[in-house]
């Protein structure tokens, strides 16, 4: 496991421009006979599962980006070029080259995007993002120190993670496509909304609903004869960083004011209004 991070790791920091060039050759084959499916997420929100499956059930182009707006993908270059990790991850090349693909495009646009309580998904993303504070937090066996961990975490429950969360959904799916998914409160009968707006169509899902929801959400969103069962990929359990990434998610406690901030937030009373006792009861100090 440790050569294969290692190795993906010298592939981003050595080989970026020479796989940003294999991308730009491969797009300007890409046909859109079909409409595009883009699923723009934010980072841990089991949208990897979903763009395997749909790889893999369906023949339209199928696309996993975090970011799509000009500004988003700039400040997220950024962000990993300046830090520890000194090299883009392959989205965000994916999404500079789809952008610019999309400019000329004038059809129908399939969209999904995932949410999820954002806790759990503040904690699977700084795991999956280690590489940004490699050099402070993993020994030369690339071992986790656990204190180190909950510092940085910490540190970032203190800034405003769900108005983060709001800020991304405004500038990626609203500003780009136009569909503000705040304009209604979620469908929490059915557990999916799909909105329109022109040819841009969504598809919002929440993570902790998607094995049972999938299926029949996918079904009516890209109007199938038959729903599609979800195949798992990118488990936060079969990384490199799992014995740790288990023990924070059972040890971390947040204080009053930052249970208060989040479920308070525009971004949680929209989402997950309906779970508030269960967020506070898990994440609390006693």
């Amino acid at each position: 496991m440790n050569l294969k991070v290692r190795f993906r790791r010298f592939i981003a920091k050595y080989l970026g421009s020479l796989v940003e060039f294999v991308y730009l050759i491969k797009f300007k084959t890409i046909q859109f006979k079909k409409p595009p499916i883009i699923i723009l997420t934010p980072g841990k929100v089991g949208s990897s599962s979903v763009y395997y499956t749909l790889k893999k059930e369906t023949t339209n182009q199928v696309f996993h980006i975090h970011n799509f707006s000009k500004a988003g993908i700039e400040k997220s270059v950024r962000d990993h070029i300046y830090s520890n990790r000194k090299s883009k991850p392959l989205h965000l090349i994916v999404s500079k080259i789809l952008r610019k693909k999309l400019k000329t495009y004038t059809g129908k646009l399939l969209i999904i995007s995932i949410i999820r309580e954002p806790i759990s998904r503040e904690i699977s993303s700084f795991f999956q993002n280690t590489d940004q504070y490699k050099d402070v937090l993993e020994n030369k066996k690339l071992e986790i120190d656990i204190n180190i961990a909950q510092k940085i975490l910490k540190e970032k429950f203190e800034t405003d993670i769900c108005n983060e969360l709001k800020e991304w959904f405004d500038l990626e799916i609203k500003n780009n496509f136009g569909i503000d998914v705040f304009a209604q409160k979620f469908d929490y009968k059915n557990k999916y909304v799909i909105s329109h707006n022109n040819n841009n169509h969504l598809l919002l899902l929440k993570m902790e609903d998607l094995d049972s929801v999938f299926p029949i959400a996918i079904k009516d969103f890209l109007d199938l004869d038959a729903p599609l069962q979800l195949q798992k990929a990118n488990l936060g359990e079969n990384k490199h960083y799992a014995g740790t990434y288990k023990n924070i998610k059972k040890s971390i406690k947040l204080d009053h004011n930052v249970i208060n901030q989040i479920v308070n937030s525009t971004f949680f009373q929209n989402f997950y209004l309906q779970d508030k006792s269960k967020v506070i009861d898990k994440w609390s100090k006693n």
